[in-house]
């Protein structure tokens, strides 16, 4: 009885685990999906890995000194509207995504991670943090924070 016991939770903990590393997997490749169907100007693929809903929430700061804050689905696609009107690409864009931190609670996940996009002007690194919602089960985007690396136009905080 005992033994049965133990070889039940046993497959149970590598069942969990397998099933997280899916989840983990599907939550990647939704982020990486946003972020290149929006270099690729593909609004299909862009929206297809936001939850269009009005809680959703999107916050970055942009060249310049200012920031970007967005609440609301209808919102968003209408402030990101002129970037998918033509379908023209400027530049190759090139995603890296490094470092995931995942950390899943049922059907919300928080994911940090380190983002270098890589073009013909050089390197932008940036810090990324996100949350994504299971819905329909599908991992959907509800809150985006890009926190873009601008030190090198003269934008960052010093450290003394």
């Amino acid at each position: 009885m005992k033994t049965s016991l133990l070889v039940t939770a046993l497959l149970l903990s590598i069942g969990m685990r397998g099933l997280a590393q899916a989840d983990n997997e599907a939550i990647k490749r939704v982020l990486r999906s946003e972020t290149e169907g929006f270099f690729k100007r593909d609004k299909v693929e862009w929206s297809n890995a936001w939850a269009h809903t009005p809680y959703i929430h999107f916050a970055a700061n942009l060249y310049g000194g200012d920031f970007m804050l967005v609440k609301g689905w209808d919102k968003l696609e209408k402030q990101f509207a002129s970037q998918f009107k033509s379908s023209k690409i400027k530049d190759k864009v090139t995603v890296q995504n490094a470092n995931y931190t995942i950390h899943q609670n049922g059907n919300m996940a928080f994911v940090a991670y380190d983002q270098t996009l890589v073009d013909s002007h050089g390197k932008t690194t940036s810090k990324e943090s996100r949350t994504v919602e299971k819905l329909n089960g599908q991992w959907k985007i509800i809150n985006v924070t890009a926190l873009t690396n601008l030190k090198n136009f003269g934008l960052a905080q010093k450290t003394p």
